[in-house]
């Protein structure tokens, strides 16, 4: 395919000295090229794991993937399937295995190569220390040690190096590859270069950038061949939401600290991608939309909490209300009644401070709800 998956792990949203789980407002359904020559499908669960994947490759194969669960929520199981001659085929899965902290312990794919019974290709067990992944190797056929990996890290605890060794050509432990990261000063990823052993140096065939905004989302990913950048994705988002509001897809192979995807922190909507053509030259291929489904507001008021660096005055009020933060500026403000409805939003704030006429209201109870770059906030208004 094109482009790699949207990766990210839901969490907890801080604020000057508070942690609260934040309502998801919204779930990744869709990835879908602007020349519908690719797509990918999300659905969930009740849990709002991610269940299913129905996935288009740009080379016209259709797959589809199924996903299980334990009682802890770790993924246990992937069933693959391929649409092959207009029938859906069961043709690999995947299963994995925990420890009592969660990290996982082994990976084990079987696939049927276009028959009935399914072979195991190869095992990759995993190593931690303080729940850190340390050391993993590969056991092809499930018993034959065929490589083993080592993970360095930073005094931050971010992976700095991975190196990898296998014994493939001479029967002994031989480098193999290696990825070595570089970061920001505010820990972003700066770049990663992968290296090949040629059997006396390492060889590189080039290496990734990237490039963040305010936010900290990357709005650039380049790959690079010496200086040369033959690709590059380029990324917008809505600064509304930030991702710690959305249902996104956790893709099951990340189990570490390697980057398989651009850091950000807020609301992904559009990627451009451009690629080198045949006369070197960097062209634009396509854009990839993403589509999100909106989830609901149920249960507001189990929203309502105070938060000291947000003030709402006066309130109760009867025409118009102060709103004020001392930290972030307000991006949106939304006027929720006691149905879940939106009573009144203003959009495009952009400043700390705002006189909010909520004169046309009907008296009752009503949710604040604000958006700033680090989340939303909702406090209770009553109006007189």
């Amino acid at each position: 395919m094109k482009r790699t998956l949207l990766i990210c792990l839901t969490g907890i949203f801080s604020v000057a000295g508070f942690s609260q789980n934040i309502q998801k407002e919204y779930s990744l359904a869709e990835v879908r090229s602007s020349d519908d020559l690719e797509y990918e499908i999300y659905s969930y669960n009740d849990n709002q794991l991610l269940k299913a994947t129905h996935i288009l490759m740009d080379n016209g194969t259709m797959v589809k993937d199924s996903l299980r669960y334990d009682a802890s929520n770790n993924i246990t199981k992937i069933d693959g399937y391929q649409l092959i001659n207009g029938s859906w085929t069961h043709v690999s899965y995947i299963e994995y295995t925990y420890d009592a902290n969660g990290n996982r312990l082994s990976r084990s794919n079987y696939n049927s190569f276009g028959g009935t019974t399914f072979t195991l290709g190869g095992i990759y067990n995993y190593e931690y220390e303080n729940d850190r992944l340390v050391r993993w190797n590969l056991l092809m056929g499930g018993t034959t040690l065929f490589e083993k990996a080592t993970l360095t890290y930073n005094t931050e605890g971010k992976v700095v190096e991975e190196l990898a060794q296998d014994n493939w050509n001479s029967g002994s432990w031989e480098n193999s590859w290696k990825i070595v990261y570089d970061y920001n000063p505010d820990s972003t990823l700066k770049s990663s270069h992968q290296f090949f052993w040629n059997g006396f140096s390492w060889d590189t065939p080039g290496g990734d950038w990237f490039y963040y905004d305010d936010n900290q989302n990357c709005i650039k990913w380049e790959y690079k061949s010496g200086t040369r950048v033959t690709n590059k994705n380029e990324y917008e988002y809505n600064l509304d939401y930030t991702v710690e509001q959305l249902v996104l897809p956790l893709n099951p192979e990340v189990k570490s600290e390697k980057k398989s995807m651009v850091e950000m922190n807020n609301m992904v909507t559009l990627q451009h991608w451009y690629t080198e053509d045949d006369q070197g030259n960097l062209s634009y291929i396509c854009d990839y939309i993403y589509t999100y489904d909106y989830i609901g507001t149920a249960s507001i008021s189990n929203l309502s909490f105070e938060v000291d660096n947000f003030s709402v005055y006066p309130n109760p009020s009867t025409d118009f209300v102060t709103i004020f933060n001392r930290t972030n500026n307000i991006r949106t403000i939304d006027v929720i009644d006691a149905s879940g409805k939106s009573a009144l939003k203003v959009t495009k704030v952009n400043k700390k401070e705002m006189n909010l006429d909520i004169s046309g209201l009907s008296t009752g109870i009503y949710y604040l709800r604000m958006s700033t770059s680090k989340g939303i906030i909702t406090q209770k208004l009553v109006k007189e």
